[in-house]
């Protein structure tokens, strides 16, 4: 079921759907006696495409994603440089976001651009409380977890090995939620603190993955982070223009849709 979700998420990209809509108006256009109708569809698809590579568009689709929750209100004491989590932070978890095994990279290099901005929230959240735990999470096909590489990367910036637990065979979010409810249960110590953890991840994603937490029994409070739809107007003559990272935004936001969808059929 794993393999055929990733694939079906894979074919269902906004990328992937216009390179087959552009196939099939093209071998329309050239086999068969609807000529017409395949230059039409080939038309329609490169406009489609313009669009959801341009930033009204993208942002009109993942602003709504993203104000499920508030970024995490920290007090501020008389140091206006310092930020203070709750006393009872006890854990902080970061969920994965795409890595490679690759000895031949930086660590930097082998996390995702997401899964980078969703480490370093939780090491600065960590350094607010530096007596919790970090959580890091995520598996790879091959080679070594996404976990271990995250962890690696925490100890690189300075977060000590003995405060990093790992979840390192989770592949998506919900078994993330159930690896860390299963580690909670088999601790002497399973109190309120841990079963209230702050949850790092996205926050287009962080519905989603609440959810999944609370299904496993876990109350998190959401902490999130990786923002895409980042206000802007008509300043540069680049704004006026499709870009790739606009349509990485409006996938980033489908994928999200679809995953919604998913778990409501489930």
């Amino acid at each position: 079921m794993f393999f055929f979700t990733k694939l079906a998420g894979a074919l269902l990209k906004p990328l992937s759907l216009v390179v087959i809509a552009l196939l099939v108006g093209l071998l329309m256009a050239a086999l068969t006696r609807f000529r017409r109708s395949g230059l039409a569809l080939m038309g329609v698809t490169t406009l489609s495409l313009a669009l959801i590579s341009w930033w009204p568009v993208s942002n009109s689709l993942m602003a709504p994603l993203e104000g499920g929750y508030p970024p995490l209100a920290v007090s501020t004491p008389a140091e206006p440089t310092e930020q203070m989590l709750p006393q009872d932070v006890a854990v902080i978890v970061v969920l994965g976001g795409g890595a490679v095994d690759d000895p031949s990279l930086p660590l930097s290099a082998q996390l995702s651009a997401t899964s980078l901005q969703r480490l370093i929230e939780g090491i600065r959240l960590w350094r607010m409380r530096p007596d919790a735990l970090l959580v890091t999470s995520g598996a790879l096909p091959r080679g070594r977890s996404q976990a271990a590489i995250a962890a690696d990367m925490a100890v690189a910036l300075g977060v000590p090995r003995a405060q990093i637990r790992m979840l390192p065979a989770a592949r998506n979010t919900d078994e993330e939620a159930a690896a860390y409810a299963e580690w909670v249960s088999t601790r002497d110590d399973n109190t309120a603190g841990l079963r209230q953890p702050l949850l790092v991840s996205s926050a287009s994603h962080l519905p989603r993955a609440v959810a999944a937490f609370e299904h496993e029994g876990i109350e998190p409070r959401p902490a999130p982070t990786a923002y895409r739809a980042i206000p802007q107007r008509f300043a540069r003559p680049g704004d006026f223009a499709p870009s790739a990272d606009d349509l990485r935004t409006t996938e980033a936001a489908w994928h999200e849709y679809l995953g919604r969808v998913w778990a409501r059929l489930r």
